[in-house]
């Protein structure tokens, strides 16, 4: 499902001394079946936009159309509802979200609100499970006495259950150790291959410049640049300008090419970093 934005714009406190403007105009389209990550500083006006794309909030001023369904700021909530089973949100600690008494009611829960019959929401259940790496042993049990990272992939296997179009997902691997990060990340990448298009809010660029295909930087409410990855880590001082700090790699890279190298800062992998720098020694 693609997404486009017109003149889309948020304000909250609307007509009161608190009046706050944290979308202003935007335009903008994110493709279907794209891995785009979405980024800039605290505030930028990141999080406010992904909650237009689940139809938690709604326009101000302007739409957001996401495949035939479009957004203003008076729709009736049927038809938001529908919108929310094709768009899947992973909020912050998406744990916190877990409620029933085990794994299995919980991921049930999505797919039978919307209609679906109990025994096919279990059947559903026991796929879903295995995607985010588990299997069906767990689903007879509270997802309370799970690890943080169990909990997690709990949380997303309910959202998968619904089996949205498109998976939004909130600074996904916050609070986790660098070994329960790189297996999240692996997992976004598998669903991402499965043709769903997935939006990542992220301040980690090294997950951006690993995963991702396309970039939205945001800043004070409006999408300044959008393009590929590697296009716009190309302008490493426009990023740091912005505050955003720069991927490892390109950090790397900055400093060789401050000692004579010439190496082009869009390199997103150690080995290329390498043949690129055979490539000068011996050129």
């Amino acid at each position: 499902m693609s997404i486009t934005c017109k003149n889309l714009s948020h304000i909250y406190g609307e007509k009161t001394p608190f009046e706050y403007y944290a979308l202003k105009n935007v335009n903008l389209d994110i493709q279907e079946g794209s891995f785009t990550a979405i980024i800039g500083q605290t505030g930028s006006g990141k999080s406010t936009f992904i909650q237009h794309i689940n139809a938690l909030l709604l326009p101000t001023d302007g739409q957001i159309t996401i495949d035939k369904y479009t957004i203003s700021s008076k729709e009736k909530p049927e038809k938001l509802k529908q919108l929310r089973k094709k768009s899947g949100l992973v909020f912050q600690f998406p744990e916190y979200q877990l409620f029933e008494e085990t794994i299995e009611k919980d991921i049930i829960f999505g797919p039978m609100n919307f209609g679906t019959s109990e025994e096919e929401a279990k059947e559903i259940a026991k796929k879903v499970i295995k995607m985010v790496g588990l299997d069906e042993t767990y689903l007879q049990k509270s997802p309370f006495d799970l690890s943080g990272g169990q909990k997690r992939r709990i949380a997303i296997a309910g959202i998968l259950a619904m089996d949205p179009d498109i998976l939004v997902l909130d600074e996904p691997t916050a609070g986790l150790d660098p070994q329960g990060i790189r297996e999240m990340m692996d997992l976004f990448k598998s669903i991402h291959q499965l043709g769903k298009t997935v939006i990542l809010v992220t301040h980690d660029m090294n997950h951006v410049l690993e995963y991702c295909n396309e970039v939205i930087v945001m800043n004070e409410g409006c999408v300044e640049r959008k393009g590929k990855v590697k296009d716009v880590f190309k302008d490493s001082d426009y990023l740091l300008n912005l505050g955003i700090d720069l991927p490892l790699i390109t950090n790397m890279i900055i400093d060789l090419n401050k000692k004579g190298f010439q190496l082009d800062t869009s390199i997103n992998n150690i080995d290329d970093l390498v043949e690129a720098l055979g490539g000068e020694l011996h050129g």
